[in-house]
């Protein structure tokens, strides 16, 4: 945590505002006012005529937990939080794809002592992607560490993790789903609905008992039907469903994503990256091969296996998809997940008495600086 800092001559990017003209002031590792200009001992950093927009949450990233989960040490938690903050992401939840309890575990004693050890960090928790999913939807999930929940099992992992794990992507039709969902709930977990095929009435029931998420909405679920609207239907009609979405323009065409957008509404999608590797052409996930052409990464099978661009570039191309404006697409890439992790009193927007999370960027969304919690990364 630093000291004081003024941010001026910039254009602050606030809910369904911009405002040029404004500084920011930041003490203590906490936005302390906004509209006034430097104080007295306080570093000023000059915007120069940029946005300055608060922190990128992502709560959908892989990285390079992609293809060593269990044997990252330090300096790979600390690589990945520096590669994020590259692309102004400061919160994240490092997710996992399916694997053994065991592995699990280790996942989360590393991510434990990580955070520990880097109150600065922008690493905020983990986000377990399975292994309590539908193998008929496993997408790029390794279906041999495909599950069924069990207490017993995810015991030590619940222990360790408390505090640490703050979401689960589980399919609520399969065997022992909705028991899973009560744990969850009773751990304070978030429940998001993902690699699913529950039918319509099936979402509607664990909606009821908190499981109001869904993870990377048209991806890993079966396609809408108009006389089964399944997953799909149910997050784009109950009201008090969020959900989130890859806007690469690859996972999800753009007039899908528009479709979402419209009937969403902006405070109920979340930007996600689903990001996955670290830069290499090829790589494993989960146990499985990967490999990277363009801007698409696939199993050596064909299947779709996470994305490869940054939570700025899928900012970018919400706008671009949808029309919306500059602060509702960034609205979706931090007050949404943000208030889904339920951290909205600390993070995801530029106000009084927040953690001092902020990016500056240019008109095309090229970061220029990264701020978390008032120290300046980049």
């Amino acid at each position: 945590m630093s000291g004081k800092l003024c941010i001026t001559n910039g254009k602050l990017v606030l809910p369904g505002r911009i405002e040029p003209g404004k500084a920011l002031l930041i003490d203590k590792g906490k936005i302390s006012s906004i509209g006034g200009g430097p104080v007295k001992g306080c570093k000023v950093l000059d915007a120069k005529g940029l946005f300055i927009s608060p922190g990128f949450i992502d709560i959908h990233v892989h990285g390079i937990f992609a293809d060593r989960a269990a044997g990252l040490d330090t300096s790979d938690l600390g690589e990945m939080c520096r590669r994020l903050a590259k692309h102004g992401v400061t919160g994240f939840l490092a997710t996992t794809v399916s694997l053994p309890p065991s592995m699990l575990l280790k996942t989360v004693r590393i991510v434990r002592d990580f955070i520990n050890e880097n109150p600065g960090t922008n690493l905020l928790g983990i986000h377990f992607e399975g292994p309590f999913v539908n193998p008929l939807v496993s997408g790029a999930q390794n279906r041999k560490y495909i599950s069924t929940f069990t207490l017993r099992a995810m015991k030590d992992v619940f222990s360790m993790g408390k505090g640490i794990v703050k979401a689960v992507t589980f399919a609520p039709e399969v065997k022992s789903g909705m028991r899973l969902l009560k744990a969850l709930k009773a751990r304070g977990i978030k429940p998001f609905i993902g690699h699913s095929t529950a039918g319509y009435g099936e979402v509607e029931a664990a909606a009821a008992k908190g499981a109001t998420h869904i993870t990377h909405l048209f991806n890993a679920m079966p396609p809408f039907h108009h006389r089964e609207p399944g997953l799909i239907g149910a997050a784009l009609t109950i009201d008090r469903m969020t959900a989130d979405i890859i806007a690469d323009g690859v996972h999800v065409d753009p007039a899908t994503v528009k479709l979402a957008f419209e009937a969403k509404g902006p405070d109920n999608i979340i930007l996600i990256s689903d990001a996955i590797g670290d830069g290499k052409k090829a790589f494993m996930l989960g146990g499985l091969k990967v490999r990277v052409k363009g801007k698409e990464a696939r199993l050596v099978n064909g299947k779709l296996a996470g994305s490869v661009i940054g939570l700025n570039d899928a900012v970018r191309n919400m706008m671009k998809f949808t029309g919306v404006s500059l602060p509702g697409a960034v609205g979706m890439a931090s007050l949404n997940p943000a208030r889904v992790l339920g951290v909205e009193k600390r993070k995801g927007s530029l106000s009084v008495g927040k953690d001092a999370d902020v990016v500056i960027f240019d008109k095309d969304l090229k970061i220029k600086h990264t701020i978390i919690k008032g120290k300046i990364w980049n």
